[in-house]
């Protein structure tokens, strides 16, 4: 058990969505505004190694933005396909 907790893992915190085209993303400039499928003050979700592991909310400490978890999501059996 020990051994696990040394494995790293990728945390993500993923803002929102949105489909772009390629020219769509080659027009982008400094300055403009992307626009997401998330409502302002909406959890964000936590994904670690891409998979959904909890909602949270930002908050600044310090001078640092940082992710309050607010809510974990139960994984207990895994999804069909996978091992």
């Amino acid at each position: 058990l020990n051994r696990i907790n040394n494995v790293v893992v990728d945390i993500m915190v993923e803002l929102g969505r949105r489909e772009m085209t390629v020219r769509e993303v080659k027009e982008l400039k400094v300055q403009d505004v992307i626009e997401l499928d998330k409502l302002a003050g909406e959890a964000f979700d936590i994904l670690v190694n891409k998979r959904p592991f909890a909602e949270g909310e930002i908050v600044v400490v310090t001078d640092l933005m940082a992710v309050r978890i607010t809510r974990l999501i139960n994984r207990e059996s895994p999804e069909e396909g996978e091992e």
